[in-house]
């Protein structure tokens, strides 16, 4: 039942975005506008959606309800909200390098090697393709 009504909460908010695409002039495929990657995706997220939705109909299967461990989403929200703070004062790289790393440990990774692996691949990735390959300058 809660999945029905998140799928109908975001269908909703979707044709809202929708909407304010459509306002917006999209242009073509060679010449795109302002537009044109707003109405992509609102176009692309209510196609999924209504993939969900046409799954949830065909799948008749009851469902036993399952006590939700929230200990986990609640740490997560507090690492996002001390990443935010911190993102100015220490800098990208070393506010991505302490989120990853802070992210992979709650997610279960046993060991320190492999998550210490992915958050420096990830950060650097990160950072290389900001700054160098796109020119954006990262906080």
């Amino acid at each position: 039942m809660t999945e029905r009504i998140l799928t109908l909460f975001f269908l909703l908010v979707n044709c809202t975005y929708l909407l304010y695409a459509l306002q917006l002039t999209s242009g073509n495929l060679q010449s795109p506008k302002s537009g044109f990657l707003p109405l992509l995706t609102a176009v692309t997220a209510l196609i999924l959606i209504l993939l969900i939705i046409i799954r949830q109909r065909s799948l008749k299967i009851l469902s036993i309800a399952k006590n939700v461990d929230w200990t986990k989403f609640l740490f997560i929200i507090i690492g996002l909200f001390f990443y935010i703070i911190i993102l100015d004062v220490i800098g990208y790289f070393a506010a991505t390098f302490i989120l990853l790393l802070y992210l992979f440990k709650i997610g279960d990774i046993m060991g320190w090697l492999l998550p210490f692996t992915l958050t420096v691949t990830s950060a650097t990735l990160f950072y290389l393709l900001f700054n160098y390959y796109l020119a954006v300058p990262l906080p």
